[in-house]
């Protein structure tokens, strides 16, 4: 399994994902679980809601959408975040089939720390009929290939 560190990482060339399609069970379990918001995991309760239907919780989509952007790069030597942006466009919902792009846009050297490199990608996730349902820009910390490896 070869690593992927700083020195690996190219600027400007969008890498996509396979297909995601979200099942309705895990999106319900998930935000039963871990969201206090009633119409995400009930979907009697969603009928009321101003969506009129089952949607995922924005932390269901951020998690499918990490999942999926790791196995572009499982063994990526990703230190630290130094920052988050995120937008959810259209929600997530159960059947939707996600498809997640990601892009170094941005790379340079840590001033301060001689071992790392900092990293800023743009990931987007749509849905089947072309719908961003996520906007993710990461600024993060990823180690550097040390003399000999």
């Amino acid at each position: 399994m070869q690593i992927c560190y700083f020195e690996d990482i190219e600027l400007h060339q969008p890498r996509t994902t396979d297909a995601y399609v979200v099942p309705e069970d895990e999106l319900t379990a998930f935000a039963r679980r871990w969201d206090p918001l009633a119409m995400e995991g009930n979907p009697e309760a969603a009928e009321g809601s101003p969506q009129a239907e089952l949607i995922a919780p924005a932390t269901y989509t951020m998690a499918v959408a990490n999942a999926l952007i790791s196995r572009l790069d499982p063994t990526a030597l990703f230190v630290g975040v130094a920052d988050w942006r995120v937008q959810f466009p259209h929600p997530v919902r159960p059947r939707d089939r996600l498809v997640a792009t990601s892009e170094c846009v941005f790379k340079r050297e840590s001033r301060t720390k001689p071992d790392r490199g900092i990293a800023r990608f743009v990931i987007t996730v749509r849905n089947q009929k072309d719908e961003t349902v996520l906007n993710w820009e990461c600024t993060v910390l990823v180690l550097k290939r040390r003399h000999g490896r």
